[in-house]
């Protein structure tokens, strides 16, 4: 993959449905089916879906399906230095730590994911030490896409990685982005400059709605 982009909603009261990005191109109503094959206007994507892990396990499998960040992390990270994998506690930390940086609006690449996973878990690694995760998957998780491990995924806390993913992606809804240009203008003084500001206002309060990523996590502007 390269080119992609991905916007992460920031704020967490506005409505589904209630924010649209008309301004990217081709509109998703206006566009031909035949020449336009993928469709870029719509509404600001989803909030990032964080299902708390601990809790809902036992005897070290997870007693129901669980979606999002955490549920990413469980599923994908050897904790750094012990070839194990990491706790249901490790898993929520870590995504708390990676969805903070988001919400602050700042890159999110693998540096800054590897620096929040090794702050809960020291030398714990997103690629890495065993671990099978990617930037690409967090920043769609981070964007809005569905990350489901089933109940009776295995969680390896004591334990050594089990080394591959049990969960995957449903992209049902999920509006992959690109750096086009019409994204460019749209960013530069369009529909994302205003989302991205600090002063958007919805219902009386200001701040920013989203934050707009790069594939390699850098915040683009």
């Amino acid at each position: 993959m390269a080119n992609e982009a991905y916007i992460a909603r920031i704020r967490t009261d506005l409505p589904a449905g209630a924010v649209q990005i008309g301004d990217l191109k081709p509109n998703t109503s206006r566009r031909s089916l035949t020449y336009d094959k993928v469709p870029q206007s719509g509404y600001l994507p989803a909030r990032v879906e964080n299902d708390t892990v601990a809790g809902n396990t036992a005897a070290n499998v997870t007693t129901t399906a669980l979606s999002g960040l955490a549920a990413y992390f469980v599923d994908v990270l050897a904790a750094g230095g012990t070839g194990n994998g990491i706790t249901e506690t490790n898993a929520d930390d870590m995504a708390g730590a990676v969805i903070a940086i988001a919400d602050a609006g700042t890159d999110l690449g693998l540096t800054e994911i590897d620096a929040a996973l090794a702050g809960v878990v020291a030398l714990t690694a997103l690629t890495g030490g065993g671990s099978v995760g990617s930037v690409a998957d967090v920043l769609q998780i981070i964007s809005g896409a569905t990350y489901t491990v089933p109940a009776g995924t295995t969680v390896n806390g004591g334990a050594a990685f089990k080394g591959s993913a049990d969960g995957a992606f449903d992209l049902d809804g999920y509006r992959q982005l690109y750096v086009t240009g019409a994204l460019s203008l749209s960013l530069g003084g369009g529909d994302l400059a205003t989302l991205t500001d600090a002063t958007f206002t919805y219902d009386g309060t200001a701040g920013a709605a989203c934050v707009v990523y790069d594939d390699a996590g850098t915040v683009l502007t």
